[in-house]
């Protein structure tokens, strides 16, 4: 028995002198490239709770949210901030909204558009009306179409009857409703429940007034 554990212990030492040897002879692995230097112009990545954490620290941040579309979901959104925002504001602005496309007639003058809707009966047509104020006080509308097809089919049809009928785009301003508000640091608003109950509106960061 004293014989074998020699033999084994021989074979042990000469395998590892083997693998010795053979890592000797391997050649050395290059080192790996180091990382290029970060391109200034491509934003860092970082936590929405880190982002978060040091916006609250910050300072107070103000908001606003619209356009509104009625004065009542403005009072409703007042409501809802009011308990979370230091400062509020209501403010009011204007826009062009396009209510349609317009037919209409021109006439020379109050006389003759009075004149123009006698003939225009007389040749069958319906739906029409002499215009009391606007730009085109001395014309006769002849309807007021959300689909431009239906708009130039009812044109064709009264040149059709020998009037020079014409379509444009009616626009109109409409006021739109906005409500700014400042919050504390770590202060979060309820903007969210009111942007569900207004659809079209936004809720974006503005500077504190």
């Amino acid at each position: 028995m004293t014989g074998f554990w020699r033999i084994v212990v021989i074979v042990l030492l000469l395998a590892n002198s083997a693998i010795l040897v053979m890592r000797s002879l391997q050649p050395e692995p290059e080192p790996l490239p180091e990382a290029p230097p970060p391109d200034p112009a491509v934003p860092e990545a970082e936590l929405v709770a880190d982002a978060y954490r040091r916006e609250t620290v910050s300072g107070p941040r103000c908001f606003t949210i619209g356009p509104l579309a009625t004065l009542v979901q403005q009072r409703r959104a007042e409501d809802r901030l009011r308990p979370f925002a230091d400062r509020i504001r209501m403010r009011t602005t204007q826009a062009d909204r396009d209510r349609g496309w317009w037919v209409f007639v021109v006439a020379p003058s109050r006389s003759g558009a009075i004149e123009l809707a006698r003939q225009l009966a007389e040749r069958g047509a319906e739906d029409y009306f002499v215009v009391a104020d606007g730009d085109l006080p001395d014309a006769v509308s002849l309807g007021l179409f959300e689909d431009v097809e239906n708009a130039r089919r009812r044109r064709a049809s009264i040149q059709r009857m020998g009037f020079d009928a014409q379509l444009s785009v009616r626009r109109e301003k409409i006021p739109q409703f906005w409500i700014d508000y400042q919050i504390d640091p770590g202060t979060r608003s309820p903007w969210r429940f009111i942007l569900r109950a207004s659809p079209g509106a936004r809720n974006f960061q503005i500077p504190c007034f």
